[in-house]
């Protein structure tokens, strides 16, 4: 670690923590200065600022302690003598006496320090190495939601954009059953002459919305990873703009055509974007929480879309375009979020633009009494440093866009490999256990219910989604994703062969009708719990420099399977082909079981673990149902700094953590 040829460090002013207490050296005897020289003292102050003082001391030989430098890192471009072109004349003359003595000595106490401080680290028990773990993260759940309120308000704000997709999604699905949009997009007539849509354009619509909802899923990391999180945001907003625009002014099924294109773009780009915005900027003990407010935006806009729906269908049969009008307002919101939410602060610490990394933390949670706002954004520096490192040494250094393209093959190979699986299997199971029956055979569950109206029907469904979505919400981070999701999946799985043995039944009766009711609402509040900590998983799975192509992988895998059976099942219930009805519940308990089985071996408990400490377990390869009660090097560091100190207030143990 060389410092030679340097006089002056970065330094940071404010005196934040986290960095060490170093001097700059001034062998001024040797070259006839002083302390109270007026060109030594104007220079030294200008480096360090008039508010830090320095002694006017004559000694011979002085350590003029004027600031807090930056710890030294190896590679580290921000030792530089960036001060040098201040130098008054006289110091400049014998600069490269002052700055070889000064660089020197420098190197020599720096190396000192290190020592002192790997020494006192491993007499108080910790692993010098191991990425400490912040003590805030060992607040409850209601302590750290009140502590880090304002980062969990911006959380929820940008969750909300997920009403806008649940909106958007709603109301495009059922508005082609709406008589004046038949009226402006009908091209075909039944047997009975009546104006209806075309058969084939509607698969078109379909097909083009799930296309673009994976291209968005598969590209937008792109941006999201190079540009920012803000970047990828505005992008998605424009092409939902557009979407709405093609919805709004074209009268044709090709303009609609594009407007389902633009707007599956933009709605699948929200879906996997939201998320893994939410998990960098929450803490990881309301992690959980926060992420499946997206959920309940979703499902809350989708009841809005259906509501909006029976009103004009009650009062104005022909009237859409009010409807699609309401879309604007949604877009509204939208963009004044994304203009006031700040940049995700992991981007900043995979990019280097550590100030402002460092002004993004203090936005967020710089009004946190205690809370040390470089110490915090140091734990993300050195997480993103050391998976850097991993994947050096597994790929070899960065040369060029391209090779960052060719290097996403990585999401597949190893730990990463596995974080992957784990980020695409909900959504899989999910599907594979019968999602598009229970989308397919709304109308006919409320029929058997006796529902004169489906509408009251559909709206039992979502208020039934929005309360299990707010019970899991609550509960995860307290019983964990692993326990929640595999009950999901089992009782999932047991729906299907219940329902599909009632279809065994040759003549139902009024109770066995309503028991069929009764297994359904199971079945769909046990869906809910897996699709829900479906899109928890894609979020947070995925490693902070992978975090986003990652989720974005992985959901696009989901649609894929989605589409897959959402262009099949139809031929599985309808008479004039399979006509198999709800037998084929057995079907897809026959082809899910496995994945079913599967799940217990393959999902963990992510729960309240944080990016440092999930590299951890996926690096030594933890056992999926061994996650939860795994203590990570983190832990131990930090409990036995509580032994040590006999402190447990969160701040405190920060501020020794600090000058240690």
């Amino acid at each position: 670690m060389t410092k030679a040829k340097s006089i002056g460090v970065e330094t940071d002013r404010a005196g934040r923590a986290g960095s060490l207490p170093l001097c700059i050296y001034g062998y001024y005897s040797s070259l006839g200065f002083s302390a109270s020289t007026p060109e030594m003292r104007e220079y030294l102050t200008s480096v360090s600022g008039a508010e830090s003082g320095v002694a006017a001391s004559p000694l011979p030989l002085q350590f003029l302690c004027i600031d807090r430098i930056s710890q030294h890192r190896e590679g580290n471009k921000n030792v530089v003598c960036e001060r040098e072109a201040t130098m008054p004349d006289s110091i400049r003359n014998n600069k490269e006496g002052v700055i070889t003595t000064a660089a020197a000595a420098v190197h020599d106490d720096t190396e000192k320090m290190d020592f002192d401080h790997v020494e006192e680290a491993k007499a108080a028990g910790i692993d010098p190495s191991v990425i400490m773990k912040s003590p805030f993260e060992d607040l409850n759940f209601m302590k750290t939601l009140k502590t880090f309120r304002k980062s969990s308000a911006l959380a929820l704000l940008a969750a909300f954009s997920a009403a806008a997709d649940g909106y958007q999604i709603a109301m495009t699905g059922s508005i082609i059953a709406n008589k004046g949009f038949i009226k402006t997009y009908g091209t075909a007539y039944n047997a009975k002459g009546a104006l209806i849509l075309d058969a084939n354009i509607l698969a078109a619509w379909g097909g083009v919305q799930s296309a673009g909802q994976g291209l968005g899923m598969l590209s937008m990391h792109f941006i999201a990873d190079r540009f920012g999180r803000k970047v990828a945001f505005y992008g998605l907003w424009l092409a939902l703009v557009l979407g709405v625009a093609c919805e709004s002014f074209g009268r044709t099924w090709q303009v609609w055509l594009v407007a389902k294109l633009a707007s599956g773009y933009g709605v699948g780009s929200v879906q996997f974007l939201t998320g893994t915005y939410i998990t960098e900027i929450v803490p990881s003990r309301t992690r959980g929480f926060l992420l499946i407010f997206y959920s309940i935006w979703y499902s809350i806009g989708q009841l809005f879309a259906s509501a909006a729906l029976k009103i004009l269908a009650d009062k104005q049969p022909f009237n859409y375009l009010d409807l699609i009008y309401t879309e604007w307002a949604m877009l509204g919101i939208m963009l004044i979020i994304y203009i006031y939410i700040p940049e995700s602060p992991w981007w900043c610490a995979n990019h280097e633009h550590h100030d402002r990394g460092r002004a993004i933390i203090k936005r967020l949670n710089g009004g946190i009494e205690g809370y040390n706002v470089e110490y915090h954004y140091d734990i993300i520096q050195k997480t993103v440093e050391h998976e850097k490192q991993m994947k050096i040494e597994a790929y070899g250094p960065d040369e060029g866009m391209w090779k960052r393209i060719t290097d996403i093959r990585e999401i597949f190979i190893g730990s990463n490999g596995m974080r992957t699986l784990i980020a695409f299997f909900p959504a899989a199971v999910q599907q594979i256990s019968g999602l598009a029956i229970l989308s397919n055979y709304a109308s006919y569950f409320a029929q058997v219910a006796g529902f004169a109206d489906p509408f009251v029907f559909s709206l039992l469904l979502a208020l039934v989604g929005i309360l299990i979505t707010l019970l899991i919400a609550l509960f995860t981070d307290f019983i964990g994703r692993r326990v929640i999701f595999l009950g999901g999946v089992s009782v999932t799985w047991l729906m299907l062969i219940i329902v599909g043995g009632m279809g065994l039944v040759p003549n139902k009766s009024q109770s066995l009708n309503k028991l069929v009711l009764f297994f359904a609402l199971v079945w769909r509040m046990a869906s809910t719990c897996v699709g829900t900590l479906g899109w928890s998983y894609v979020a947070e799975t995925g490693s902070g420099r992978l975090r986003a192509i990652t989720a974005g992988v992985s959901a696009a895998g989901g649609v894929c399977v989605g589409v897959l059976f959402s262009t099949t099942v139809p031929y599985m219930l309808n008479a004039n082909y399979a006509n198999w009805g709800l037998k084929t519940c057995f079907f897809f308990a026959g082809i899910s079981a496995p994945m079913c089985i599967a799940s217990f071996f393959i999902m963990p408990d992510i729960s309240k673990r944080t990016p440092a400490e999930l590299d951890e377990m996926f690096e030594k390869k933890i056992k999926p149902w061994r996650f939860r009660s795994y203590v990570t090097d983190a832990q131990r560091a930090l409990q036995a700094e509580k032994e040590r100190t006999g402190q447990t207030d969160a701040a405190a143990l920060q501020d020794m953590a600090v000058r240690r």
